[in-house]
């Protein structure tokens, strides 16, 4: 068993999503290429120039520093000759040589684990969706996989939490890395009967390359992955195709073919995707062909319905603010309507920061004047 640096070390000589699978079987102990030179590199004939580079020139102190953080903070690191290492990633030419991980992932190799992915700004009906679909799921002993952004990752995440599952969040940054900080309760939730994991050094910041270098991760982890609307260019069909490529189910939940939300989930049904009624509907394929990981006698045979809809919810007026309220929180409230709003999207159009965005939010909701809605969106109280 390799050194869990020197695993690190190959991970940073290679990238993040690199194709590893021929130098694996090349070196499977790191170590051993560690320790030869450049000629002997070259001589196995799986290294290009640019990685023989990259051989020469990364040095081991980046590893070993990430080793240190892991041990400071309590976070584990993975490697593909550990146990725990999940048996569903080992098939993948581009597998991750190194998964840090807060909380534990020994339980992955021995239950049926379900990707659940969409939009970031869902409507009332796909946060009630993706929650309940992943509550019951989890009842029957699935784990939810997601990648813990607001909007479908998040309910996924809590709709397991709330039927006592297990849920694992995969990040496209660094543990520790200061991402969504509003979603950092739900993290730690997460951590303690589940996982938080990442394949990147401890802090490193997220870009727009790494979410879907990530995505891979969320559906190799997954017998199958669950799509709650998205749109024509959402990018949970990234994580939809590398499902695909990599020989796995894909679900998604049919949408209005009125509105472009759905266009990208009702596109995947077109092309093969199967259509979800309820949880049964993607949990079943899996009972024939892994007796005795799930429990399906306790699950609904239908579409949970949305807490609320749109055709029945109150339409609320726009009521005059008090003379107390400031500039700022008067911009806040001018946006808001009977549509839910995100506070990501008040922040853009505003300019204000979003402490500042957040307390006016609270503000407004103690004063009668706003609501928060599922999915952290707010509307006309």
């Amino acid at each position: 068993m390799s050194k869990p640096e020197y695993w690190i070390w190959l991970s940073e000589v290679l990238g993040a999503g690199a194709r590893n699978d021929e130098i694996l079987a090349a070196y499977p102990d790191p170590e051993v290429l560690f320790g030869q030179t450049r000629i002997e590199a070259a001589m196995s004939g799986v290294f290009t120039k640019a990685r023989l580079d990259r051989l020469e020139s990364t040095g081991i102190e980046g590893a070993l520093t990430a080793v240190e953080s892991c041990r400071k903070n309590g976070w584990k690191i993975v490697t593909p000759d550990c146990e725990d290492y999940p048996a569903d990633l080992r098939s993948l030419v581009d597998m991750p040589l190194v998964l840090f991980v807060r909380g534990d992932i020994s339980f992955l190799n021995d239950k049926i684990s379900i990707g659940v992915v969409g939009t970031r700004q869902p409507t009332y009906d796909s946060v009630a969706i993706a929650r309940q679909l992943s509550c019951d799921m989890a009842k029957c002993g699935a784990v939810i996989v997601s990648g813990g952004a607001l909007g479908i990752d998040s309910a996924a995440h809590e709709g397991a939490l709330e039927g006592a599952g297990k849920t694992v969040c995969v990040l496209g940054c660094g543990l520790g890395t200061r991402y969504l900080p509003q979603n950092e309760a739900l993290r730690s939730q997460i951590a303690e009967s589940g996982a938080v994991i990442s394949e990147y050094l401890p802090f490193a910041p997220a870009s727009a390359r790494t979410f879907p270098v990530r995505n891979r991760i969320i559906s190799g982890l997954s017998k199958g992955v669950l799509v709650v609307e998205a749109g024509e260019k959402s990018g949970s069909l990234i994580t939809a195709k590398c499902a695909l490529d990599q020989g796995r189910e894909v679900f998604a939940v049919p949408g209005s073919i009125l509105t472009s939300a759905y266009t990208g989930a009702n596109r995947l049904i077109r092309d093969g995707a199967r259509a979800v009624t309820c949880a049964k509907d993607i949990l079943e394929p899996f009972d024939f062909a892994f007796p005795g990981r799930l429990d399906l006698s306790g699950n609904s045979n239908r579409l949970p319905e949305g807490k609320k809809h749109r055709g029945d919810k109150k339409i609320n007026s726009r009521k005059p603010l008090t003379p107390d309220f400031g500039e700022d929180s008067r911009a806040v409230y001018a946006l808001l309507s009977n549509e839910p709003l995100h506070s990501d999207e008040i922040c853009a159009s505003t300019g204000l920061p979003p402490s500042k965005v957040m307390a006016i939010l609270t503000e407004l909701e103690i004063c009668g004047f706003a609501e928060q809605t599922e999915g952290k969106n707010y509307i006309l109280s």
